[in-house]
């Protein structure tokens, strides 16, 4: 009987351990709050902070991997404020390593992080790279809500206008009838 007994205490504590946090959602929650009111005021150190924190408790509480993607993105586009690119970059790909892993794959989510991510490898002067990733954005931007249109659109006239000044006219060009289309 003390056996039967042990061996329910184990089981039972190991089935805890898989199960997910409520008291950790709540508080990646507040820190994700706290890291968009910093983004907004400019306080990109706290901001940067608060992120962290909100990603970390998805771990400890072994919240859902959809969220954390999002704090990893979140997270990855205030390191990228920052210039912090190679952290960034890191994040972001393991973003979009998670987000291709969920059952059901968001191509939006996905085309958010890959916008970032070039955005974040044309920082680095990485334009090979930074073209590449936009290139896979392009085929699903009418997706994206107006306000994210506009920001990639944006992005490709920046990604545009670097290409003509280096002299890559046909990259240029390719960008160019992207946004008349």
């Amino acid at each position: 009987m003390q056996l039967i007994k042990l061996l329910f205490v184990f089981c039972s504590l190991a089935l805890v351990g898989c199960v997910s946090n409520p008291l950790n959602e709540v508080t990646s929650e507040r820190y994700s709050e706290m890291c968009a009111k910093y983004e907004k005021s400019g306080d990109y150190a706290s901001a940067e902070e608060a992120c962290y924190r909100a990603y970390v408790n998805t771990e400890w509480g072994n919240l859902d991997n959809e969220l954390k993607s999002q704090k990893l993105y979140n997270l990855a586009r205030i390191k990228r404020r920052i210039s912090k690119f190679s952290e960034a970059e890191i994040l972001l790909n393991k973003s979009i390593e998670i987000e291709n892993s969920l059952k059901e794959v968001n191509k939006i989510r996905i085309g958010r992080r890959s916008v970032e991510l070039a955005v974040n490898y044309a920082a680095q002067e990485n334009w090979i790279n930074a073209l590449e990733t936009i290139k896979a954005v392009i085929p699903i931007i009418g997706q994206f809500s107006l306000s994210e249109q506009d920001y990639i659109f944006k992005v490709l006239n920046h990604f545009s206008e670097h290409f003509t000044k280096v002299g890559n006219i046909e990259d240029a060009d390719f960008l160019n009838n992207v946004k008349k289309g």
